[in-house]
């Protein structure tokens, strides 16, 4: 069962956001032409709130 919780943990934490920055960076900055500030920025808050709600659900489901 460990196992499977880390497994768990490396998608949510780590593999979805890194794929999610990727290609939010691709689409907005590239395709879409904005400034990287504005797009880093837009990222990085959407991410942060990403990682507070997954952290609260993720504590919450893995107490049991």
């Amino acid at each position: 069962m460990k196992q499977k919780e880390k497994l768990y943990f490396v998608g949510y934490f780590l593999v979805f956001p890194l794929i999610f920055i990727t290609s939010f960076l691709l689409w907005v900055f590239v395709i879409k032409g904005n400034e990287l500030w504005t797009v880093m920025t837009d990222a990085l808050s959407i991410i942060g709130i990403y990682y507070i709600l997954t952290s609260i659900i993720f504590g919450f489901v893995m107490r049991k």
